[in-house]
Formats: structure tokens, sequence, C-alpha cells
């Protein structure tokens, strides 16, 4: 992972990473995100409150590759989705919470 990339990104990133590795769609509550296009918006979204581009960091293949898996996984749920994607800070996405809840 790049030693360039702030900490709190680092961290959401390496949490996610091992979150979709390592989860079925048992994981979280309620409602799932159920589109790749949807997990895409999400990780660019989230990305560009921390001052990167997802696809720059982790590459066009890799950001489809986990768009897919958060797909597939039901890793985030539709309720931080929503969160996430209303927030306009990395304090504001903080405060919605993991990914699977």
């Amino acid at each position: 992972m790049d030693s360039d990339m702030p900490i709190t990104l680092r961290t959401i990133v390496l949490v996610v990473a091992t979150v979709s590795t390592a989860c079925s769609p048992i994981a979280g509550t309620g409602s799932t995100v159920a589109s790749a296009q949807d997990c895409r918006a999400y990780y660019v979204h989230t990305y560009r409150l921390d001052g990167m581009e997802a696809a720059a960091v982790l590459g066009e293949e890799q950001l489809s590759k986990d768009s897919a898996t958060c797909a597939s996984s039901g890793l985030v749920t539709r309720r931080h989705f929503d969160c996430a994607m209303a927030a306009r800070s990395v304090d504001a996405l903080r405060a919605c919470g993991a990914p699977d809840t």
C-alpha cells in the first residue's frame, strides 16, 4: 500500500479489503448495495473525500474487482451507502460507521 496514503483512508482500505475477502453475504445487517456500479461510486466518492482518485490509487482493474466483490458479498449496507454518499468530509464519513452497519 502506498506510504503516502493518509492514515485514515489507509485504515479504511485495509478494513474493506479484509472484510471483503473474509465475509459472505451474512455480514452486516439490513439490505445491502446490490450493484457493482453503486459500489464503484461508493469507492470513488470515499477516496475523493480524502483527496484521492480511486482508480489512480487502486488501478482500474483492482477497482473493478473490488466493486464486484463489494456487490456480491453484501459488504456495504444500504444505510451506510446512503450515509457515505451524503458525506462531504472524512469526519462525516467516519460518523457513518463501518460499511457493514
